[in-house]
């Protein structure tokens, strides 16, 4: 079952001595890209959580963000942490006199990066550790959800796009079969009486119709629909494979296109084009 790549988990994980959320979000990306926002953690324990996003997530821009529950702390109050505000205020004025590009501090950072309290030398990893894989099996749970609404829309236009195929191909029948006998009876009747070799006419009378015959092209884009749904089923990601699958399938549309001898198979060759485009911008968020 394919896989959204937007989603969305949040868990509120409860200590001895503070209460926190962990807030994890994912968008579409090509690769997978971890940021953290919040609470400053120890390199080592970010590590830990970076590697249990990798195990479940694969792939998106990931957003994990841990911060305090203000009403239900205890110990000391939240500090603002005026030397950080200080230094990156100093490189934003950098930035914008070396290169005069203007850098807005609120795209940068959040509130939550200028708060300091002595409650963070004291987090408890183990139970924010489990919130964090709570919280992924929310995010993926919603990433399910959403993959099943893609699945039946794709599954949908995927069946739209074999039928107008199988439509194209009796056509193509019909159309090279009427054709071969339009050749046949032109030639024979601008040579009047003269007498012809019947293999060298069928000879010249398939180099003719071969031009508009488009068999192949739609015995292959079946095949690429057929794979396509294959694909769907499986439980690993496969967003990158049908992305592929569509560029095939459009470059076999698009021969179709320009052998097309009718205008109702243009048509149809324009709405299969169609179907593959919204097929298209389905498959950039799939896992």
């Amino acid at each position: 079952m394919i896989k959204s790549l937007t989603g969305f988990g949040s868990v509120e994980v409860s200590t001895k001595s503070n209460q926190l959320t962990v807030v994890i979000r994912s968008i579409n990306a090509r690769f997978l890209d971890i940021k953290f926002r919040g609470i400053d953690l120890d390199p080592q324990f970010e590590l830990e959580i970076r590697k249990e996003v990798e195990k479940k997530l694969v792939r998106g821009n990931v957003h994990v963000q841990l911060y305090f529950n203000n009403q239900v702390r205890t110990g000391n109050p939240i500090k603002f942490d005026k030397e950080r505000f200080e230094l990156i205020e100093e490189i934003v004025g950098k930035v914008q006199t070396d290169y005069g590009k203007h850098l807005n501090m609120s795209e940068l950072i959040s509130i939550n990066d200028l708060l300091i309290s002595s409650e963070t030398e004291d987090l408890d990893h183990s139970s924010i550790l489990k919130g964090v894989k709570e919280a992924l099996s929310s995010l993926d749970a919603m990433r399910r959800n959403e993959g099943a609404i893609i699945d039946k829309d794709l599954t949908k236009r995927i069946n739209t796009i074999q039928k107008t195929l199988n439509e194209l191909n009796q056509k193509s029948k019909n159309f090279v079969e009427q054709l071969s006998r339009e050749y046949k009876d032109k030639i024979l009747s601008l040579l009047n009486d003269v007498t012809v070799d019947d293999d060298r006419l069928a000879q010249e009378i398939v180099i003719q119709v071969d031009k508009f015959d488009y068999t192949e092209e739609i015995v292959r884009g079946l095949g690429h629909c057929e794979q396509f749904s294959k694909y769907m089923k499986n439980n690993e990601p496969v967003g990158k494979k049908l992305n592929f699958l569509l560029q095939e399938l459009s470059r076999e549309i698009n021969t179709i296109g320009s052998k097309s001898p009718t205008g109702e198979i243009s048509n149809k060759v324009v709405e299969i084009k169609s179907e593959v485009e919204k097929i298209r911008e389905q498959v950039q968020n799939i896992l």
